[in-house]
């Protein structure tokens, strides 16, 4: 029996590359393909999304154009237990205005989006009762290293030939 796998076959013409969205939402038609090694990949087990290119919030830690997968089932804001930047659960976030990603901490009746400090973006704060909503833990996420606008600078390296002398 050959297992498959859901994968985004068309995308909703309406999906702005600039905002920070859930992928589930802005691909119009998923499809089936055998693929074994991507079985992970469920949508019917993890949400994905997507940072915007214009969205700095996680920077460097997420860099615009991340595609993340969140995991629905851990929505619970975690008070502690992280011991690094590394460590610290970053969140998927629905708000009225869109969609973010980043640390929270719950303070009263309050999420409080948290940036990386690097990203010089501001501290938000949101009502939890009709501003913000969990979607859920970014639990792994596909990231350029190197920002698509930087070429590479170094010209190819190809061996010489037999005629040619090494260099």
């Amino acid at each position: 029996m050959e297992n498959k796998v859901m994968v985004p076959v068309r995308l909703d013409p309406s999906f702005r590359w600039e905002s920070t969205q859930l992928v589930n939402r802005m691909v119009a038609m998923w499809g089936e393909i055998p693929a074994a090694f991507l079985l992970s990949l469920s949508p019917r087990r993890h949400t994905y999304g997507y940072v915007g290119m214009a969205d700095r919030t996680m920077f460097p830690l997420l860099r615009p154009g991340t595609l993340v997968m969140v995991d629905p089932e851990r929505r619970q804001v975690a008070r502690d237990g992280w011991k690094s930047e590394y460590d610290r659960p970053i969140y998927f976030i629905e708000l009225r205005t869109g969609y973010r990603c980043g640390w929270c901490q719950i303070e009263g009746g309050r999420l409080l989006l948290i940036p990386h400090p690097i990203s010089n973006a501001q501290v938000q704060s949101f009502n939890l009762a009709n501003e913000a909503e969990v979607v859920g833990q970014v639990v792994g996420v596909a990231m350029r290293l190197v920002p698509p606008e930087i070429p590479n600078r170094e010209p190819a390296s190809r061996p010489p030939t037999p005629l040619e002398p090494a260099k």
